[in-house]
């Protein structure tokens, strides 16, 4: 099943800590098997952090980015691959970003052959970001294209640098999206969001810092 949750900055400032906390606790009724962060700080340096056990074991990991201005969650329930060995949990690599998952990839050894892709774990969601970085073209026409090869309901966060960006993806399962002032923050569960939202289905959006979406609709990617 898992859960994903994720922020980013509108003003310039750091996350509210106690609010990603409360979200991620939430986010931890989805999967307790695995907790992971992938974040941007204002330097515009990429972190990740990921280990096996309970979101509510691992909370601490969060203090590491008061300085994000993106960030990206996961609340692991695993499904393909032990979450005590470390690599098979999120974020996964997608190039030169990450990305966190929620779904099942029904067809990723097929992908896997087809693409020719060199995977290193046994989770499923790795193909995902391995696909991304093989195809060319803007991050939204690969995210848009990755979506399109993999079988199943899904949603992804990810988190670029060089610029800034976050990646939202959603078809089929849940992603909400709540704002402040100062920010906006997202997650698979909406209880804990200030005026919730779902996020709008069947797009690659892309958020670049300072905030400049761009969408592009998967499926609709293959003639560009």
């Amino acid at each position: 099943m898992c859960g994903l949750f994720g922020f980013i900055s509108k003003s310039g400032r750091g996350p509210d800590l106690e609010r990603l906390r409360r979200i991620a606790l939430e986010t931890q009724l989805r999967g307790d098997h695995a907790f992971g962060l992938a974040w941007v700080t204002s330097d515009g340096k990429l972190h990740a952090f990921k280990c096996p056990g309970s979101p509510a074991a691992n909370l601490d990991a969060l203090d590491q980015c008061q300085d994000a201005r993106i960030l990206v969650g996961h609340c692991r329930y695993a499904t393909h691959g032990d979450p005590a060995e470390n690599g098979n949990n999120h974020p996964h690599r997608a190039g030169r970003g990450w990305l966190v998952h929620n779904g099942v990839v029904r067809n990723h050894v097929d992908i896997a052959r087809r693409y020719r892709l060199r995977t290193q774990t046994e989770c499923d969601s790795e193909v995902l970001g391995l696909l991304m970085a093989r195809i060319p073209g803007s991050l939204q026409r690969r995210a848009a294209l990755s979506v399109d090869a993999a079988d199943g309901p899904l949603a992804i966060l990810g988190v670029w640098t060089s610029p800034a960006r976050l990646l939202l993806v959603r078809r089929g399962n849940p992603l909400w999206i709540g704002e402040t002032r100062s920010a906006a923050y997202f997650g698979s569960l909406p209880g804990t969001f200030p005026n919730a939202r779902p996020v709008p289905e069947g797009y690659a959006i892309v958020h670049t810092l300072p905030l400049e979406p761009r969408v592009c609709k998967p499926g609709k990617t293959r003639h560009d």
